[in-house]
């Protein structure tokens, strides 16, 4: 065989060399390649219930309104908004007192009497902390405000709170809470220490 065969022969020779190598780097590599790991189970509350969310609607009568003036006489900034009332329920059979409610605002914008509001509604599972900024104060217009906490089976409670002026001592309230346990209406507590009535107050300046 002369000179012109030869390149046939390293061809060859070549191709079967690097399929051998080729063979060697795929069983390594797939020695070292990560195996997939198992899934693992959601994660679920203790008591084997699952976390759900709850829409909780409610109306505020208000008992108590003051604005209070402080510092410059007149509206100024650092003026308060006090409130609190009963909270009641028209769901299922007629309507029933489920809880109360009570908080503040402090104005801090005069142009749109706004400012931020805090304020806790206590039901029977627990209670429920609520922030946000509220305008036209003490009358505020519709407004989406944060679930920012809570206590009993609110403890991780998050969500929003959308709330609605009916009248100026009436207030619409829809709790859309999320991470509470399913509710269970066969529980029939009653809020503790419900307040006692009293005339409304409502104080201008």
């Amino acid at each position: 065989m002369g000179f012109a065969g030869r390149p046939f022969i390293f061809l060859t020779v070549a191709v079967l060399g690097c399929s051998a190598g080729l063979a060697v780097i795929t069983s390594a590599s797939a020695d070292v390649a990560p195996r997939k790991a198992a899934p693992t189970a959601a994660a679920r509350p203790g008591d084997g219930s699952s976390v759900k969310s709850r829409a909780i609607r409610v109306e505020a009568r208000l008992r108590v309104g003051e604005e209070l003036d402080l510092g410059a006489t007149g509206r100024s900034i650092g003026d308060q908004f006090v409130f609190s009332g009963d909270l009641s329920s028209a769901e299922g059979a007629g309507e029933r007192l489920v809880g109360r409610i009570g908080g503040f605002c402090v104005i801090t914008d005069l142009e749109r009497n706004a400012g931020p509001c805090t304020s806790t509604a206590v039901l029977p599972e627990g209670q429920i902390t609520i922030q946000g900024e509220q305008a036209g104060i003490p009358v505020p217009a519709p407004v989406v405000n944060a679930i920012t906490g809570g206590t009993g089976e609110f403890r991780k409670a998050r969500g929003q709170v959308t709330q609605r002026v009916l009248t100026p001592a009436t207030w619409q309230l829809t709790f859309e809470v999320v991470d509470v346990p399913p509710h269970r209406a066969e529980d029939g507590r009653s809020p503790s220490a419900a307040p006692m009535p009293v005339s409304p107050s409502f104080l201008g300046k």
